[in-house]
């Protein structure tokens, strides 16, 4: 009976032994199973750097932030340290330290927690933070020893070390000890002295509780203990670790403050490298990122902005609608010749939304050098093609209502004859329309979208959309294709494709990227200096003086509707920059304070520019060899003569130059006239009544300088609505007869303008000093109030300076 129940108990025993074994067997073998696979382990994701044009780092995209460095680099204190506190056995154990881990289980069981100390070495670290969770379960304990295990068997000592070195969390957002190192003491780790060494040797155990950032005294601390734990085990002498434990802190954090600069253009290059390469090898595949930012212009680009907010020239209020700071800006500088991207500004903040590329605006006026560019080359105009600048009624636009003035130019100014130069000078809006209109909306859009401008919509090339020539379009456009466009004109006429990133490079330093920009003609060399010449004369004479600076720069202002967008866009001969302002919500930037326009916006160009350029080499516009200066008449746009009152040197491209010599001005005379009734004065004629008028001997006409006013009348408007203008003739200029109503001026049976005369009838409303001879009481007036043509032979002179 004892043999039997012995019996039964082995049995018993044995198949409880053997079921037990087994399960535990599956069980490991299970986890196991579950466990990854480490045979193509190359390293954790690593930090992608972008550098900017001088190889200096500007900034860092990672998951984790992580610089790969060799063991080769690192020095032997630094790998001495991490052996000495980590794991002293490193060398001669096998993965698992079973030692240490009976010594962990002993301490755990005398402390009632089974998993308080994990006796962990150097592998299983690597092994738990490259590929498992720092959750507490046997579990990942099995898993952490078997992962060990087959690092031991696949790698080396060295490449486990390598591994583990550039793997380990060391504070804040340091992965690895090369971005610690970086990160803690502003240098690469090659260059760490045994103090620094210890101290990061020190951080795997407890990051956040020993950061010398935050806890400066815990982390001495803690490096005193790792040098003592160096000193026992024979690493350094005890001078070493006396004059180490001795060592002030030394902390540089300067690499982090200038991650928050380029901010935008960091942005910029992020989405250009994610739409090439994804996501996942940006944040994670160590890519070297080399851009054509210059840091220097970059950092006068964000002083520039921020000394104008601060100040106060750009106001600053908090919307409803947004919680940035508004009115925003964006400011963006390119290479004319390269199309590199200098410099950029995307906004007054660091907030996601980069307005230098994202923000499609309207341009305004900025927009008219494209129209007049088109005209060069598709039209027969010249940069001294003459336009009567007086209103047109909107139904010879085809905008709505026939008695409507449109298109108004900005204070309802009007000047009459004027040459394209001066009507680009001064942003003429009637000038604008007429260009449009002549060469066609969809051959401006043809050439503008030549010019590298992205955004137009179907609804942009309507044949009567003649707004665009004012900037109206249905987007917009961007601030950088702004800047592209204007650099064709400094480019002779080349248009090169605006880029940020040069070369990128794999983690391995393999060249996998080298931008290779797009470069084509858009427009001839001689058509891209007359508008070059144009635009400087802007700046020289006209809206854009604010701009000016001891070298030729050409450039335009614009300024939309109820002022929600002010630009200034120009360039030198080697940068070109547009500086955009405005709401983010369209809003009016006329506040309390004061309006913003163009005129901040060139001022703002005006100060960055300046010093920008100011070391680079004075290279005004060449004038190519087929383009000539002339002097000529802006009043007729022929060869100037003797009498000539003002003379208007411009370029041409030869053979488009005027042949003909003007006979419009000739001797003058002055003649008093009683304003009253427009003709003669007489001594009888009040003194407050008189006016002395000028005319052209001869032919009689009369020519400023002088001034008209007329007022719209539209009973569908509303009385502050009418238009109110004013026709301002210069020194010399004929003088148009205009509606008093509407402006518009009066022609001929041929188009050509109606000029006024000098009358040949003395006043009849006061008592005259002589009796008219019955000549000239027969002699009909051709005052302004004449409806009378007149006789043939200053009809034929009215036909040829006809130039409408």
């Amino acid at each position: 009976m004892k043999k039997r129940t012995k019996a039964i108990f082995l049995i018993s025993f044995l198949l409880i032994f053997a079921l037990g074994t087994g399960a535990i067997l599956g069980a490991v073998t299970w986890i196991i199973q579950d466990t990854p696979d480490i045979t193509d382990y190359k390293g954790s994701s690593e930090a992608t750097l972008i550098y900017d044009a001088d190889g200096e780092l500007l900034t860092k995209l990672f998951k984790e932030n992580r610089v790969y460095v060799p063991l080769e680099k690192m020095p032997e204190d630094l790998k001495n340290a991490i052996v000495a506190i980590e794991d002293t056995k490193f060398y001669v154990h096998h993965g698992i330290d079973f030692w240490g881990i009976g010594r962990a289980m002993v301490n755990n069981i005398l402390k009632g927690d089974l998993l308080d100390q994990g006796a962990s070495t150097i592998t299983q670290q690597l092994a738990r933070n490259a590929f498992l969770t720092l959750d507490k379960n046997y579990l990942r304990k099995i898993q952490e020893a078997y992962l060990a295990i087959q690092f031991e068997r696949l790698y080396t000592k060295s490449e486990i070390l390598e591994m583990y070195l550039n793997e380990i969390f060391l504070g804040h957002s340091a992965y690895g000890v090369e971005t610690a190192s970086l990160q803690y003491f502003g240098k690469s780790v090659e260059n760490l002295t045994l103090a620094e060494s210890a101290l990061i040797a020190g951080l795997p155990q407890s990051p956040n509780n020993y950061t010398p950032l935050r806890y400066p005294e815990r982390a001495i601390r803690r490096r005193n203990v790792v040098l003592d734990r160096m000193y026992e085990l024979g690493y350094i002498t005890e001078a070493e670790r006396d004059q180490a434990k001795n060592a002030e802190l030394n902390l540089d954090t300067v690499e982090e403050s200038k991650n928050n600069s380029a901010h935008y253009f960091a942005l910029y290059v992020r989405d250009q490298l994610i739409n090439r390469f994804g996501a996942s090898m940006v944040y994670s595949g160590g890519l070297k990122v080399h851009t054509t930012l210059n840091s220097e212009m970059q950092n006068l680009a964000e002083q520039t902005i921020n000394n104008k907010i601060e100040n106060g020239f750009i106001p600053s209020f908090q919307s409803n609608q947004s919680e940035n700071l508004q009115p925003q800006l964006s400011l963006v500088s390119l290479d004319v010749n390269s199309g590199a991207i200098r410099a950029m500004v995307g906004g007054r903040g660091t907030d996601q939304f980069n307005r230098a590329y994202q923000a499609v605006r309207q341009p305004g006026s900025a927009f008219k050098p494209f129209v007049y560019s088109t005209a060069l080359i598709e039209g027969d105009y010249t940069t001294g093609t003459v336009i009567n600048d007086l209103p047109m009624l909107a139904s010879e636009t085809g905008k709505g209502d026939k008695l409507s003035i449109w298109p108004r130019n900005y204070g309802d100014r009007y000047r009459g004859l004027i040459n394209l130069n001066t009507a680009l000078t001064n942003s003429v809006n009637v000038a604008a329309v007429k260009l449009i209109q002549d060469v066609g909306v969809k051959n401006v859009i043809n050439f503008t979208e030549r010019l590298g401008i992205s955004t137009f919509t179907q609804d942009d090339g309507l044949d009567d959309h003649y707004s665009l020539a004012l900037g109206g379009l249905n987007r917009g456009v961007t601030p950088i294709e702004m800047a592209s466009a204007y650099s064709v004109f400094a480019n002779k006429g080349i248009y090169t494709e605006p880029h940020a990133i040069t070369e990128v490079y794999d983690k391995h330093d393999n060249l996998i990227y080298e931008a290779q920009p797009e470069s084509k003609m858009v427009m001839s060399e001689d058509d891209s200096y007359l508008i070059t010449s144009m635009l400087k004369s802007v700046v020289d004479n006209g809206t854009g003086r604010r701009a000016q600076m001891n070298r030729d720069v050409g450039g335009k202002t614009g300024t939309t509707n109820d002022y929600t967008d002010a630009w200034f866009v120009g360039f030198t001969s080697q940068i070109a920059t547009s500086v955009w302002i405005g709401e983010d919500t369209n809003r009016s930037m006329e506040y309390d304070v004061k309006t913003v326009g163009s005129g901040e916006a060139a001022q703002i160009w005006g100060d960055y520019m300046r010093e920008a350029v100011k070391d680079m080499p004075v290279i005004n516009f060449q004038m190519p060899d087929n383009v000539i200066e002339v002097d000529v008449d802006p009043y007729t746009g022929l060869l100037s003569n003797q009498y000539s009152p003002r003379i208007d040197v411009l370029p041409y491209k030869e053979g488009t130059e005027p042949t003909k010599r003007e006979s419009l001005h000739g001797p003058v005379e002055t003649v008093r006239i009683d304003r009253e009734s427009g003709l003669l004065a007489t001594a009888n004629c009040p003194a407050d009544q008189v006016e002395e008028r000028h005319y052209i001997s001869g032919s009689g006409i009369r020519i400023g300088p002088t001034q008209k006013s007329f007022r719209e009348f539209n009973s569908s408007k509303r009385s502050e609505d009418l238009v109110r203008g004013t026709y301002t003739i210069e020194a010399g200029e004929p003088v148009q007869q205009i509606d008093h109503e509407y402006g518009i001026p009066k022609v001929q049976r041929n188009g050509n303008p109606r000029y006024e005369t000098k009358p040949n009838r003395i006043c009849n409303l006061h008592p005259a000093s002589q009796p008219l001879t019955e000549d000239a009481a027969d002699t009909e007036s051709n005052s302004d109030d004449s409806s009378e043509e007149s006789d043939d032979s200053i009809r034929s002179l009215f036909d040829i300076f006809g130039n409408d």
